[in-house]
């Protein structure tokens, strides 16, 4: 392996976790797809699977962006962003041509608003998804949308702030969360201020960017609080149970408890000898590595499934699960192949922009994430 390679143990899993916990969810979402049930299970588990998905995004970019700064003094800004539009940009925007063609072959064109079509285009589908006016089978952009939007601007930060990085992570924490709660307490839950914030959750990016900067400077007072095997099993309880909604966690703070749960199970992975669950395993490895593209194509794929099952005259227990069933398979089955015919020659071409290798594999090759 290279000497400047780097492999973070246990993030393709926990991104396995992410993943399948929105695409579980989604079956049932309403509005997105009609598989006859005579009662819908109320998952909540995807929301909670995309803020797992930010804070780790948000540890794991600014961790390579320390250690490229590190290593050469500086960062590269061109080349981070070269990475992050080879990463992202091009299944992004195929899927985004997919889905409206499909529509209309389906018959639902009307769901598709053509003034409303440049947020799709320029990474700002948060906005439509706030005030309800989002494409259904779209409405999942909204977090890729606020992931580059923080990339807009965290990697300057990191590369200008000298010895306040730290400092400047706890300000726009404490920033974000304290607007948000302002509003909460003045206008309410319906205060599309408040909506913005509680959707947009940079400052749950942040908790994993302030992990990513206590870890990479070995602070061992932290290490060893959010890896502690108790401190652990609370974190993934809390994750699992709140998924299924069956413990209460009052929604104005609940994506931010989340938030720390999820730093305790990145922080609990990375540092093997205290893990309580090992998810560096081959079948996590592989859902992980193909994640982005389960989170991408999966609604379409719920769209067609349902046309096929909703007409069966098939009992509700068997109906749930070859509704469950067949879309996980299906969407395994597409993103993989996208990963390995799509994505990979490109994944291949960013390669060039790294400063900093990443092993994005349990059997470390050179592949960045």
């Amino acid at each position: 392996m290279q000497r400047n390679s780097i492999h973070l143990p246990g993030l393709n899993g926990l991104r396995a976790i992410a993943a399948l916990s929105v695409v579980i969810a989604h079956v049932t979402l309403d509005g997105v797809a009609d598989f006859g049930f005579s009662n819908n299970f109320d998952f909540n588990m995807a929301a909670y699977g995309v803020t797992l998905f930010f804070v780790i995004s948000g540890f794991l970019i600014t961790y390579l962006l320390i250690q490229e700064k590190e290593h050469k003094k500086t960062v590269n800004i061109k080349h981070f962003y070269a990475r992050r539009i080879l990463r992202i940009w091009p299944i992004y925007y195929f899927y985004l041509i997919v889905a409206f063609i499909s529509m209309f072959l389906l018959g639902r064109g009307k769901e598709m608003q053509v003034n409303e079509m440049w947020y799709y285009v320029f990474f700002a589908t948060n906005f439509p998804f706030i005030f309800h006016t989002y494409i259904p089978v779209l409405a999942h952009y909204w977090s890729i949308g606020v992931e580059e939007q923080f990339y807009l601007f965290w990697p300057w930060i990191v590369r200008f702030s000298k010895d306040s990085l730290l400092k400047m992570a706890i300000f726009i924490f404490v920033l974000f969360l304290g607007i948000k709660l302002f509003f909460w307490w003045k206008f309410g839950l319906l205060d599309y201020t408040y909506r913005f914030l509680n959707l947009t959750r940079f400052h749950c990016m942040m908790v994993g960017a302030i992990g990513a900067i206590l870890y990479s400077q070995n602070k061992s007072w932290f290490i060893q609080l959010f890896s502690n095997k108790l401190v652990q099993l609370l974190s993934f309880t809390i994750f699992l149970l709140k998924g299924f909604e069956l413990i209460y966690i009052p929604s104005v703070i609940v994506h931010e408890v989340l938030a720390f749960a999820s730093l305790s199970m990145i922080i609990g992975q990375i540092t093997i000898s205290k893990r309580i669950i090992n998810l560096e395993t081959s079948i996590f490895d592989f859902i992980g590595k193909i994640s982005y593209g389960m989170y991408v194509v999966h609604p379409v794929l719920i769209v067609l499934l349902s046309l096929i099952i909703k007409p069966m005259h098939i009992q509700q227990g068997f109906r749930h699960v070859l509704s469950y069933v067949s879309t996980l398979a299906a969407t395994l089955f597409l993103a993989w192949l996208s990963y390995r015919y799509f994505e990979k020659p490109f994944l291949n071409l960013k390669n060039r922009f790294a400063v900093v290798k990443t092993s994005n594999s349990m059997i470390r090759t050179d592949e960045n994430e």
